[in-house]
């Protein structure tokens, strides 16, 4: 099949593409965008069926082949079963690891409790790592593909109440550069997307109130992150225009990271 008109990258066109958390929020936007671009696309979800179904139709208003599908990211039986599904349904060339877990309990790291503890891990780390153990063998059928983990700057950077999620997402993040240079020479490129504070997502609402427009002047590039730019740049690190980014972190945060001392040590900059 051929991408619709305006889409940018046509070699994503025909793709089977699974969003793990893909039903809301940041999910749902690069569901719709590798939709957008031609793919078929696998929606993931744990709790929200009709959020998950709504997506799947307007993937599938798009041109393409969409489907809703429910497994826990953090249940390896629901993992395995998921699989068995997209075994069916053609396999699988990209495999976005959005799901993620741990915003719902924020308590400092010395005062985090196990049960908190293992289901952010079982989630952000195991699962996505039980993923790519699974779609690797679909993906050498199709002759390759690429794998794109979600992370967070707390991952680098001290965020208060936000130890368990930081914590997940750092491990994450040496997960995806071990995975890159085994799954390279089989034609796997395997990246992340880290994004700063994204607006009118999911995260505004679980973490803290009034965060948005406390980042907002501090970023350079004059606004937040948006759920669109999130998807924009899955969509180009799938895509053969990034044929040589292999065990990478693209750093989507408008310049706030680069910038934060500003505000800081410079009260004149605000």
């Amino acid at each position: 099949m051929t991408a619709e008109p305006g889409a940018t990258y046509p070699s994503l066109a025909g793709k089977r593409a699974v969003v793990i958390g893909g039903s809301r929020g940041i999910g749902r936007t690069i569901s719709l965008r590798l939709a957008a671009e031609g793919c078929h696309v696998l929606v993931n979800y744990a709790r929200s069926a009709e959020a998950a179904e709504q997506t799947a139709a307007e993937c599938r208003a798009r041109g393409v082949e969409a489907e809703a599908l429910r497994a826990d990211a953090g249940d390896r039986d629901d993992l395995a079963a998921l699989f068995a599904r997209v075994t069916e349904w053609g396999g699988v060339d990209l495999l976005v690891n959005n799901a993620a877990r741990g915003l719902e309990r924020p308590r400092p790291a010395i005062a985090q409790r196990p049960g908190h503890l293992h289901s952010t891990m079982d989630v952000n780390l195991f699962g996505p790592w039980q993923a790519a153990q699974a779609a690797v063998p679909l993906m050498e059928e199709r002759g390759g593909g690429s794998i794109v983990n979600l992370l967070s700057p707390g991952a680098w950077q001290y965020m208060p109440d936000y130890s368990a999620v930081a914590v997940s997402k750092a491990a994450l993040a040496s997960l995806t550069g071990y995975l890159a240079v085994e799954l390279a020479p089989r034609g796997i490129r395997v990246n992340a997307v880290s994004a700063g504070w994204v607006e009118a997502s999911e995260g505004e609402h679980s973490y803290r109130s009034g965060v948005s427009d406390a980042v907002r002047p501090h970023v350079p590039a004059g606004r937040n992150v948006s759920p669109e730019d999130v998807a924009a740049a899955v969509a180009w690190v799938c895509s053969d225009e990034a044929p040589m980014l292999v065990g990478q972190t693209v750093h989507l945060d408008g310049g706030f990271g680069l910038s934060a001392w500003n505000a800081i040590l410079d009260p004149a900059s605000e």
